[in-house]
């Protein structure tokens, strides 16, 4: 039997995660600057994921609905403390940090 190396990796600490996670977005998204992730949407009362990427002049980037899910659930799996249910954030993929949390 071979061994193989990094088949079990250690855990990452959180700012580590927060860069992969911004390099990886930054390679399905190439144009966005930012991403804004909402648990609930403005009209609706019950859970309704959301995601706006934004570009660097503050312009929208337009995104599948498809990938939109799946990159607010990798943001908000990666971010599980943020207190999602409160308010929406802003993951910077320039920075890799999330604003509008306080970790709790």
């Amino acid at each position: 039997m071979s061994t193989t190396t990094g088949c079990n990796p250690k855990a990452s600490t959180l700012a580590s995660t927060a860069e992969d996670l911004a390099e990886r977005l930054s390679t399905l998204l190439p144009d966005a600057a930012t991403v804004r992730v909402r648990l609930t949407g403005p009209q609706t009362p019950w859970p309704h994921l959301r995601l706006d990427a934004i570009d660097g002049n503050g312009r929208p980037v337009p995104v599948t609905r498809a990938k939109a899910l799946a990159i607010a659930r990798w943001v908000i799996r990666s971010f599980p403390h943020a207190g999602w249910a409160e308010t929406s954030h802003v993951f910077d993929l320039r920075t890799a940090t999330l604003h509008g949390m306080e970790i709790r």
